[in-house]
């Protein structure tokens, strides 16, 4: 009888769960005005609440009213963290250039080195 191998422990990914929409009539749109919400300024392609309103099809007053529920509070920071996420590689790609380039300053490069783990405290010294 062969001994059958032990499976690996595995950890269980738990993906990141939003709060469910209670009491809303336009579920899709209020998570897509949290998104909106949570892009900054420059990057949205409606500039203005109101022209974000018409595009999905709801009034500037709906808008309003979904702001003061606290659930929306939750959503337009999971649309904050992904973005941050999303543009990661392009901060790091921006500050290597910065820190590799001739206009740059110590802390620039202290900065690169703590992204990229290096341990540059003074107090260690052996």
């Amino acid at each position: 009888m062969k001994k059958r191998k032990k499976e690996p422990e595995t950890t269980p990914i738990q993906p990141n769960l939003l709060p469910v929409v209670v009491r809303v009539f336009h579920q899709a749109e209020f998570v897509k005005f949290a998104i909106w919400y949570g892009t900054p300024i420059q990057f949205r392609e409606w500039r203005t609440q109101k022209e974000f309103a018409q595009s999905i099809g709801v009034c500037e007053d709906t808008l309003s009213d979904w702001k003061k529920r606290p659930q929306f509070n939750v959503f337009v920071w999971q649309a904050i963290e992904e973005w941050v996420k999303e543009k990661l590689p392009d901060v790091v790609g921006g500050l290597y250039l910065k820190a590799s380039s001739n206009k740059t300053s110590a802390r620039d490069v202290e900065l690169y080195l703590r992204l990229a783990g290096v341990n540059i405290n003074k107090d260690n010294k052996k």
